[in-house]
């Protein structure tokens, strides 16, 4: 929930640990009241908050807070993207499962890859940013890796389909990888996390390294032999100039 993690009715504290994870709030103001009520009809978290001069209940937030926020709605692989029009996209690289469907707003089958993995040849990654995370059913978690050894894990995996920080403080720390399909993804205009999802070889980032490197390696050979051409140049004219000196001396 980006727009809770700053605001000015409560205080947040996330904490992780080796037996829970929760996330608990204190109210700024302690002389204010607030209330959270679970509607089981509606299926809504609401959250409220006195307004003394009124003598009202204020509704402060409520979820799910959009469409984007029901569960897998733009099924797997896909990104929900509120401000968009249809609001599910596949993500970069990806494609409609079933574009008839697709294009009818069913968006159920969700997303396939461009080109398919080929995990014995070796593939790479892309990364993604600002999303929520998928859901983590099919995840695994170690807090003591760092995001190379997290890459190197998922790639021995060949059912590992993403990987991340588990802990983006700091810098970033800490392994979580995903198995299977990418389910409920969505886009944040602000905020949000990276993914690093697993792709083809020739669609992942890792494809533009060998170029980016031979035009390193090119291009410092060019200077090297610039560099000497110039040098050898600068010497034969020395040379030139000490003949002549040497000549009209003789004279």
């Amino acid at each position: 929930a980006p727009e809770l993690v700053r605001n000015p009715v409560f205080k947040l504290n996330f904490v992780s640990s080796e037996d829970e994870v929760y996330l608990s709030y204190n109210l700024k103001n302690i002389s204010a009241f607030s209330r959270i009520i679970v509607n089981q009809t509606t299926n809504y978290r609401e959250a409220y908050t006195w307004n003394e001069a009124t003598q009202t209940w204020v509704l402060y937030a409520s979820v799910p807070r959009d469409s984007c926020d029901n569960y897998a709605l733009c099924g797997a692989n896909g990104n929900c993207i509120i401000n968009d029009l249809p609001i599910c996209r596949c993500l970069k690289k990806f494609k409609p499962k079933s574009p008839e469907k697709w294009n009818l707003m069913d968006w159920s089958g969700g997303c396939v890859r461009n080109k398919p993995l080929n995990c014995q040849k070796g593939d790479g990654f892309v990364k993604y940013l600002g999303l929520k995370w998928p859901d983590a059913t099919h995840s695994w978690l170690n807090k003591s890796m760092n995001l190379n050894e997290c890459r190197a894990k998922c790639l021995q995996n060949c059912s590992c389909m993403a990987y991340s920080n588990s802990d983006v403080r700091g810098g970033g720390s800490g392994c979580i990888i995903w198995y299977g399909d990418l389910i409920d993804i969505r886009q944040f205009p602000a905020g949000g996390q990276e993914l690093y999802i697993r792709m083809n070889p020739s669609e992942s980032d890792a494809k533009a390294e060998p170029t980016v490197k031979i035009a390193v390696i090119v291009s410092t050979v060019i200077a090297m032999v610039s560099g000497l051409l110039v040098f050898c140049y600068c010497i034969c004219k020395r040379k030139e100039k000490c003949r002549g000196k040497v000549t009209g001396a003789f004279l």
